[in-house]
Formats: structure tokens, C-alpha cells, sequence
């Protein structure tokens, strides 16, 4: 009887070690030490460096350590984890925690850097996510996730608790795609079929369509949208093969690229990110790259080529930039997502 009380405390133990495994480990650093790639190449001054690939879970959970083994040889119980399918969207809360949305998958991947933990997301309430496109973080960790076959955006906490949903004003959404939240907490979410954005306010209310009416009508299958610290926002217009930018009242300001097949001119144009000095980033899934712009419309810099290695892409999708300028691009069909970093003047590579 005694033996057999040491046994279950020991196992308890075991349980409780394991349990704690990767609480205890050291956050998963964003720049990976074995690679020093930054772009443009010398002598010109770097602007962007290489961080790292994310490819799913494995990167993330640290190997098992000898008493975690032993209690899933005891119990027969392992995690099972899933790697990229399709990433098309990414964002995060500004510090440790990744989502990404993976379309064929139907579900969000839940990274969190620092607990080194990994969850899935494949619900909202009692529905099952049919088509998830796209996701945006606000300042409180609260997210916002669209699937464009549901025709629906649904809300969550940062404990992945489903919060409800977004009501369209009086039409319902046809088929949202892109979000983008600023710094007054207002929601702009992309409806692609109905050629239009539509905003809600901080506490989730529909607050107006996007842009002023009488430039609505230059909309052709918009699929994304970025928002700058000035609140000027940027929308990727599929077919026209351009970024449209607005002021916050809906006044068009500009417009970026055009369709070709040079650089500073798009085939495929998707996801539209923007960096602290207002620098318009576009992914194009045709050309495998993404190319910088400023806001006169003239191309700086443009990165990637069609390959599996760091800095090449194959069909790219969406991109994010955070406060502190690392940016995270969806490279789709390489199912995995890579990381880098803005690098103002003055900041060593």
C-alpha cells in the first residue's frame, strides 16, 4: 500500500513538471542567430533584415524533455500538432503572441512565443470556421477574424473565448476579407463583392460605409487594407492592380503601382502593409515578392524571388507590420510564415 502511494505522488509530480515544461522554457527569440541576410545588399545601407520562418508548431514547442517523455509513456498521451497548410493572414498583439489564419486548414494558428505553447482555433461558438480569410489584433489583445464563406466577422478575447459578431449596418457582408484597426480603435473591414470597406467603431457599432461615395465607384474587388499611425488608409484594389490611399474621412489621397510586369508595377497584388516612417509595403503572389513604396508612389526597395529559401516566396498572401516595425509576411504555398525587420536610418542591422 505504501509503495503504491509513492508511485501516485511520484506520478503527480511527474504531471505537474511536465505540465510546467514549456512554462519554464526561454521565449522563442523573433531573429534566428543562424542568418544574417539583410536587403538592399552592400554597400547599400541596409533598410530591411531577416528574422526567421515559422512553419508551424514545431518551431515554436520546445523538444520534450526526459520526465515529460516519461508521463507520455506512462499515459500514452502526446500532443499532436499541426503544421502550415495555407497561411494568408497574420497578426499579433505587439509583443509574443502570432495568429495565423490558414484558409485550407479552417482554423487560426495561436503562437505564443513566450509559454512556447501552440492552440487552434477552429470555431466560432457552435460554427465551425468554413473559410477564414483574415485577422486583426486591437490594443487589448481582443481579435477580429473574417471568413469569407460564412460572409461573417466574428470576434474573440485574447483566452480565444468567442465574443460575438459584427453587424454589417443594414446589408449584410457579401464576402469580407481584409481588417485593419486604428488607433481609436475603429474596425475597417474589406467587403470584396460589394466593392466597399465598412467601419465600426470602438465598442463594434456600424459606423459608416468607406470611402466618401463619390470614390466608391473606382473599387474593383478591393481584398485588403493597412492602417497608419495618422490613420490615412491604405486598400489593396485586386483589379486594378493598385494600393488606393485614403484620409480617415474617406478622401482619396493617391494611388500606388499599376498593372505590368516590371518592378513597382503588380500582377497579383494582396496584402498592403505600412512601417512607423510610412513606407507602403505590397505583396504580389505573381511576382513572389514584396515591394516598398513611399507615398509618392515611388518604388524603393523590392525583395523576394519564387524559391523555399529565406527571402523567396512561392504565391505569397498577406503581410502585417507591428509597432515596432518587424514584419510578418504569409508565404502560402511554402506553408510557413517569414519574419523581418524595418531598419530606419541610424539602426544597425
Amino acid at each position: 500500500m505504501r509503495r503504491t502511494l509513492l508511485l501516485i505522488v511520484c506520478f503527480s509530480t511527474w504531471l505537474t513538471v511536465a505540465g510546467c515544461a514549456t512554462f519554464f522554457s526561454d521565449p522563442l527569440p523573433l531573429a534566428d542567430a543562424r542568418y544574417q541576410l539583410v536587403w538592399p545588399p552592400a554597400p547599400e545601407a541596409p533598410r530591411i533584415r531577416f528574422l526567421r520562418t515559422i512553419s508551424g508548431a514545431e518551431d515554436i514547442v520546445p523538444p520534450a524533455g526526459r520526465l515529460q517523455r516519461m508521463v507520455e509513456l506512462v499515459t500514452g498521451e502526446k500532443n499532436q500538432y499541426l503544421d502550415f497548410i495555407t497561411p494568408v493572414a497574420i497578426g499579433t498583439d505587439g509583443n509574443f503572441r502570432i495568429y495565423v489564419v490558414d484558409t485550407a486548414a479552417r482554423l487560426v494558428h495561436c503562437l505564443d512565443l513566450e509559454r512556447r505553447e501552440v492552440s487552434y482555433l477552429v470555431q466560432a461558438g457552435d460554427e465551425s470556421f468554413a473559410s477564414p480569410v483574415a485577422i486583426a489584433v486591437d490594443g487589448g489583445g481582443t481579435f477580429y477574424v473574417s471568413d469569407s464563406v460564412r460572409a461573417k466577422v466574428y470576434k474573440f478575447n485574447r483566452k480565444l473565448e468567442y465574443l460575438g459578431e459584427l453587424k454589417s449596418g443594414q446589408e449584410p457582408f457579401l464576402r469580407p476579407a481584409g481588417i485593419a484597426i486604428n488607433r481609436h480603435g475603429e474596425k475597417y473591414v474589406v467587403d470584396v463583392l460589394a466593392n466597399k470597406l465598412v467601419v465600426f467603431d470602438r465598442e463594434d457599432s456600424f459606423l459608416r460605409d468607406f470611402p466618401d461615395p463619390r470614390f466608391r465607384a473606382e473599387f474593383n474587388r478591393p481584398v485588403a487594407v493597412a492602417i497608419d499611425r495618422d490613420d490615412n488608409v491604405y486598400v489593396t484594389d485586386a483589379m486594378n492592380f493598385a494600393v488606393k490611399v485614403f484620409d480617415r474621412s474617406g478622401m482619396l489621397q493617391g494611388n500606388i503601382g499599376r498593372v505590368g510586369d516590371a518592378p513597382g508595377s503588380f500582377a497579383r497584388p494582396k496584402g498592403v502593409a505600412v512601417d512607423s516612417s510610412r513606407h507602403v509595403y505590397i505583396v504580389d503572389a505573381t511576382f513572389d515578392n514584396f515591394q516598398i513604396f513611399d507615398l509618392q508612389d515611388r518604388l524603393l526597395l523590392h525583395l523576394g524571388q519564387s524559391g523555399s529559401r529565406p527571402g523567396e516566396f512561392f504565391m505569397p498572401s498577406g503581410i502585417f507590420i507591428d509597432l515596432q516595425d518587424r514584419i510578418f509576411v504569409a508565404d502560402t504555398y511554402n506553408h510557413r510564415i517569414q519574419i523581418f525587420q524595418y531598419l530606419s536610418k541610424g539602426t544597425s542591422p
